[in-house]
């Protein structure tokens, strides 16, 4: 049993390698969006590092860090869960088993927090003179681990996610009392939460759309789910950045408006970028679609209103910090939700999937409406073209090639068995 647990590790600490890898950008991009919110970076990078690794310090940085860790392995399950109800059920391997594979294997995909403590360490005695925490520093791992387990599906969830969730709490206090806390903890919730949770099958559900019209977007949402919510606090994040920089500086108008118009861009970006990521996972192009009297144009612009339609509220969030902001943000979401349309073809065989190309195309389109403002309104006449680019891009992706993600039956619409 032993082995078995060992290689379920390896197997998802191998799948979850490409999460970590996106999941790093998302956290520098995170970083920078603090120190650069911040009046005096310097500072702030100061108490961050010393509230992490220092002793005689206050732990809120590295519960901020326990929570984010949550948060991010809350993202990454899904994919890390993803068809384990279908052959690997068949594996001489117990759910408990199955559970903390993918609880051990979940570390690599908070690789972004490790890399942070570290840093803070290695600053803290270099640069700011003070002595390292044993508590803090034997306790982020604790934190990490718990956090990731908490988010974790276990057939007792209901006593074992509260568990892991006060253990990795009671881990990032950073006392030696609280660490052996935790880790008692972690022990009894680990012991009572029983196997992992597979999904249940769902059953079909009648169309909800009529062949040839353009509410087939209903499919794309269905299949995302409350998933679509998953990208909202990072999009608040920017706008939230640019709240704070513009009330804690003394800005004339118009560069309250700069600086709205470039994170406003940037959040409407985010959301996007990360919604297109998780409609590549959820609902890949399958061969039926292409079976219906829809041209390549329909679908394409399909998919901009399944995308760019809950990212409104983004573009309405922006006139918090400048209501002249709010009518750029939705002048450019119809272009970039086209962009981010046209990303998702071949999306799975890319490292950046779609949130690459869109972080950049909102940096870029940002930065011009905060300098241009005018430069909203033409991209917004650009639309079409984005619309009929995606609709190339879609044309040219082989729909009937073989995906090396493995399913199962129960959600395949060409399984003969599930009929």
């Amino acid at each position: 049993m032993p082995g078995s647990l060992s290689a379920l590790i390896r197997f998802h600490v191998a799948g979850g390698a490409r999460v970590a890898s996106r999941n790093a950008v998302v956290t520098i991009c995170l970083i920078l969006f603090v120190l650069g919110a911040a009046p005096d970076p310097l500072i702030l990078l100061r108490r961050l590092a010393l509230g992490l690794a220092a002793d005689g310090v206050g732990s809120g940085p590295l519960v901020a860090v326990a929570i984010l860790a949550y948060a991010i392995a809350r993202e990454a399950v899904p994919r890390l869960t993803l068809g384990l109800g279908g052959w690997t059920r068949s594996l001489p391997a117990e759910g408990v088993q199955h559970r903390r594979a993918v609880m051990f294997g979940l570390p690599i995909v908070q690789l972004p927090f490790a890399a942070a403590m570290a840093l803070a360490a290695g600053l803290t005695l270099a640069f700011y003179d003070r002595p390292l925490s044993g508590p803090k520093l034997l306790g982020a791992s604790l934190a990490l681990c718990a956090a990731g387990a908490a988010a974790v599906p276990a057939r007792r969830w209901m006593i074992a996610a509260p568990a892991f969730a006060a253990s990795a709490v009671l881990a990032a206090l950073g006392r030696w009392t609280t660490l052996a806390a935790a880790i008692a903890l972690f022990i009894i919730a680990d012991a009572t939460a029983g196997g992992l949770a597979f999904p249940a099958r769902r059953a079909g559900v009648p169309s909800p759309a009529l062949p040839g019209s353009l509410r087939l977007y209903r499919f794309t949402w269905r299949a995302v789910g409350w998933r679509m919510l998953a990208p909202v606090p990072l999009s608040g994040l920017a706008l939230a950045a640019a709240w704070f920089y513009t009330r804690n500086n003394e800005l004339a108008p118009p560069d309250v408006g700069f600086v709205a118009r470039l994170w406003g861009v940037i959040a409407i970006a985010l959301y996007l970028g990360a919604m297109g990521d998780i409609v590549v996972t959820r609902r890949p192009v399958w061969p039926w679609l292409r079976s219906l009297p829809l041209s390549s144009v329909g679908r394409a612009t399909d998919d901009t209103i399944a995308l760019g339609l809950p990212a409104l509220g983004i573009a309405l969030a922006s006139a918090v910090v400048d209501p002249g902001a709010a009518v750029i943000a939705l002048a450019t979401l119809p272009p970039l939700a086209a962009l981010a349309a046209a990303a998702t073809p071949g999306a799975r065989k890319r490292l950046t999937r779609v949130s690459g190309m869109l972080v950049v195309a909102g940096a870029v389109l940002g930065t011009a409406c905060a300098y241009v403002p005018w430069v909203g309104p033409l991209a917004l006449l650009a639309t079409p073209l984005a619309v009929r680019l995606a609709a190339a891009r879609g044309r040219r992706e082989v729909v009937t090639g073989w995906k090396e993600l493995y399913h199962d039956a129960g959600g395949d619409t060409l399984a003969w068995s599930t009929r």
